[in-house]
């Protein structure tokens, strides 16, 4: 056998040591460290350039409250899953480690704590060799990261729940709001539901809030009714929210959880029925709705919609003690 061969099986042995005793983290996907030299060299490089560029923020030892960016441990189990190949997880990391980016994190939790974390300009091929080294190596995490890891789990769940409590206020609401203005439209056509969303939209929404103990609005960057204008914390929400639809998001909301409320904020979508008041002026919306909506609303913004388009956003705004 080679010097070069009893150095690389020398190094998989201290490798696969320390992939079976070292501390990890959260329960990650078992992975088997391969015997090829080509790789082990890589996981070799990996481990000194994560040295070098990697755990003056990521450290494995810093105190919870004193950490600029969480441990590697916690980066591994979230971008480690059952079905992980070296290449996809290598290609989710890279990504996100060369564009950070809200839409290609992972770690919401780490994202609140730390914010985003800035661009790494190495190369691609560094960048690949510390992924592998992360990909097969068990990370030695912090003595406070499984309580953490729990504690964080928790807290999802938590929101969760709140993401669908308060999803489930606005969809109620919705309800109340579509059964009236139906009623509306049977009788008096599109114009007719005009002058029902003028006079009563906004304090039927009112009464549906104050029902379920909530307070709920309906806010857009482009409003009809002046008092539904969005303000600048509910417009950067309802941009958030419009660039996670237009990348492919499907269940899109956002949550800020303040001292004594919680508020969700999610879409509200145009459908075919929408754009008898919402379209093009001159295809969609009849002359008489047109007369109507001149005649009430004289800087109505809110046309010129296609279907499926994002017109706003419910604001749902919740009691902590709820």
């Amino acid at each position: 056998m080679s010097i070069r061969d009893n150095f690389f099986r020398y190094l998989a042995a201290i490798i696969l040591a320390g992939a079976l005793f070292s501390c990890g983290g959260d329960e990650a996907a078992a992975v088997t460290m391969p015997t090829d030299a080509e790789t082990l060299a890589l996981i070799s490089r990996g481990e000194g350039l994560i040295a070098t560029n990697c755990y003056s923020c990521h450290s494995t030892d810093a105190p919870m409250n004193e950490r600029l960016a969480p441990p590697m441990a916690g980066v591994r189990s979230h971008y480690l899953t059952d079905t992980s190949s070296l290449a996809g997880f290598t290609e989710e990391l890279v990504r996100f480690v060369r564009f950070p980016d809200k839409s290609n994190s992972k770690m919401p939790g780490a994202l609140r704590r730390f914010s985003l974390m800035p661009a790494m300009p190495l190369p691609e091929e560094e960048l690949e060799a510390i992924a592998a080294y992360i990909f097969y190596t068990d990370m030695e995490a912090p003595d406070w990261f499984e309580a953490h890891q729990k504690e964080e789990r928790q807290a999802m769940d938590a929101r969760q729940e709140l993401v669908a409590e308060g999803k489930s206020y606005a969809l109620q609401t919705k309800a109340v709001l579509g059964k009236n203005l139906m009623a509306a439209i049977s009788e008096g056509g599109a114009e007719g539901a005009v002058g029902f969303c003028n006079t009563r939209a906004i304090p039927l929404t009112d009464s549906s809030g104050q029902a379920l103990n909530v307070r709920i609005r309906r806010v857009s960057d482009r409003p009809r009714n002046p008092d539904n204008a969005a303000d600048s914390l509910q417009l950067e929400q309802l941009n958030a929210i419009r660039d996670e639809l237009a990348a492919g998001e499907k269940e899109v909301f956002r949550l800020t959880e303040m001292e004594h409320e919680v508020i969700g904020y999610y879409p509200i979508m145009t459908n075919v029925m929408c754009l008898q008041c919402h379209g093009e002026k001159t295809k969609d919306i009849s002359p008489a709705t047109l007369s109507a909506l001149e005649a009430l609303y004289p800087e109505d913004q809110a046309v010129g919609y296609a279907a499926n388009q994002l017109r706003g956003i419910w604001v749902v705004s919740m009691p902590r003690e709820k």
